[in-house]
């Protein structure tokens, strides 16, 4: 009776433990390759910093736009007299009997004009009639706009590429995480079967101490990956701008991405340079050299502006000068400014704007000459890690199936340790060889989309 509630009861414990697992594997968020691209391309650090430049852009055209339009300010001031200013002027002006003491025809004496304490408030609008440099600034800040949001396209493929990257070795740490474990698994078993022929008779020490040597490197091999696990997870949350204290799983295997490339095949899309946002970066540039140009050779221009002005001021002898009249003033008029001669300043701007205007058409050809090659780098290296990688394939077959035999053969004494160590080395460098094929695959493949401008 006893027997069975203990039974009951570790059934029930097991059953508890493989729930609770199942509640937290479904909370633990799960990202595919798609979705953890689309999760950087909203939540990645630089991506929320090219959100900014954008929005900042945008609102430079309104600011522009806003120095054409009125402008209205108003003023106020209160002032107050410590020593007011003095002026000379000759005595003859003022009557004999206000004469000051002493003072004689040809005297100059000093007078105050004013009272201590005044205060004024007023209104001015000024109106922006023409400025050669404001027409070409609007259209300039509409441009800054195009070449901001391009840029903001260019941050967006950088970091899907980052991610890509980072996803890949996390899945390639995870691919010989589950290689090594297994191999340990077998290396551990074998060891015993060698103590147990040892005790026998059948094998010697050595072959004992060469397998233990091989359960000890499987280990240190497996910590080692597993390290290199965590290493790639913290840096694809970081790329991805994902919380580095939460957890999260890849649903995607390096085969999976790998056969999906292969079955694809290698893509036959042709190199298009408008569609590359490196080349729209530079035809933008040389866009707003041109417009830079223009506004140089707009300071040549009159700049014509209107105002009205309205003001009241008030005086008095003490500091309530609110109790006095008020006068009131105000003035309309048209101001013009025309430059006339700068010692060739101006000529010279201008030149120097033309030179840079010609290095943004000869960075636009650069550009065009260096994607195309890009291009063609790209495809090289897209068929050169295709062939690697399906010969990679064939080759880890290979080793694991002499590695088998070899295992074999050594448990029925016809092969030696030394042998089994130098067929299981030579299976962990073609399981490497495997993973970092497979690796490279998906890189050329993400290089060459990014070559063509589809990342």
């Amino acid at each position: 009776m006893l027997l069975k509630k203990c039974c009951l009861l570790l059934v029930l414990m097991l059953a508890s433990f493989v729930v609770f697992n199942s509640h937290v594997f479904a909370d633990e968020p799960q990202f595919s390759l798609e979705e953890a691209l689309e999760f950087a391309s909203k939540n990645a650090y630089q991506k929320i910093s090219s959100n900014f430049d954008v929005e900042s852009a945008r609102r430079r055209i309104w600011e522009t736009i806003a120095d054409g339009l009125p402008q209205v300010e108003l003023t106020g001031q209160y002032n107050h007299s410590i020593d007011m200013a003095k002026t000379l002027l000759p005595v003859e002006f003022f009557p004999q009997e206000n004469w000051p003491s002493g003072a004689g025809p040809g005297d100059m004496i000093p007078v105050s004009f004013g009272t201590p304490y005044d205060a004024s408030y007023g209104v001015g609008v000024t109106q922006l009639i023409f400025d050669g440099s404001y027409f070409v600034g609007v259209q300039a800040t509409r441009v800054f706009l195009e070449f901001t949001e391009q840029q903001q396209r260019k941050t967006d493929i950088e970091i899907r590429n980052s991610v890509a990257q980072a996803y890949f070795l996390v899945l390639s740490a995870r691919e010989n995480q589950e290689a090594f474990s297994g191999l340990l698994e077998a290396n551990e078993k074998l060891l015993l079967e060698t103590q147990s022929m040892f005790e026998a008779g059948f094998v010697e020490s050595l072959d004992v101490s060469q397998m233990e040597l091989l359960v000890n490197n499987s280990r240190k091999q497996l910590m080692e990956v597993k390290r290199n696990k965590e290493v790639a997870m913290s840096v694809l949350k970081f790329t991805m701008g994902y919380d580095k204290h939460a957890e999260m799983r890849l649903s995607d295997s390096l085969t999976y991405l790998s056969q999906r490339i292969i079955s694809g095949g290698i893509p036959d899309d042709l190199f298009v340079p408008d569609h590359h946002v490196d080349y729209q970066l530079a035809m933008t540039n040389e866009e707003s050299q041109r417009l830079y140009l223009k506004n140089e050779r707009a300071q040549y221009l009159p700049r014509i502006s209107a105002f009205y002005n309205f003001q009241k001021i008030g005086f008095s002898n003490d500091w309530n000068v609110f109790t006095q009249d008020w006068y009131r003033a105000q003035f309309v008029g048209v101001q013009l400014s025309v430059p006339l001669f700068t010692s060739g300043m101006r000529h010279a701007r201008v030149q120097q704007q033309k030179l840079s205007y010609k290095q943004s058409i000869n960075e636009r050809e650069m550009t065009l000459h260096n994607l195309q090659s890009n291009y063609v780098t790209a495809r090289a290296t897209m068929r050169n890690s295709y062939e690697q990688y399906l010969y990679s394939i064939e080759n880890r077959r290979l080793a694991l199936d002499i590695l088998e035999k070899t295992r074999v053969k050594f448990t029925h004494g016809i092969s030696s340790s030394s042998e089994y160590t130098q067929q299981q080395t030579q299976y962990i460098q073609a399981q490497m060889n495997y993973v970092q094929s497979a690796v490279n695959l998906m890189n050329a493949h993400i290089a060459l989309l990014k070559a063509t401008g589809q990342l």
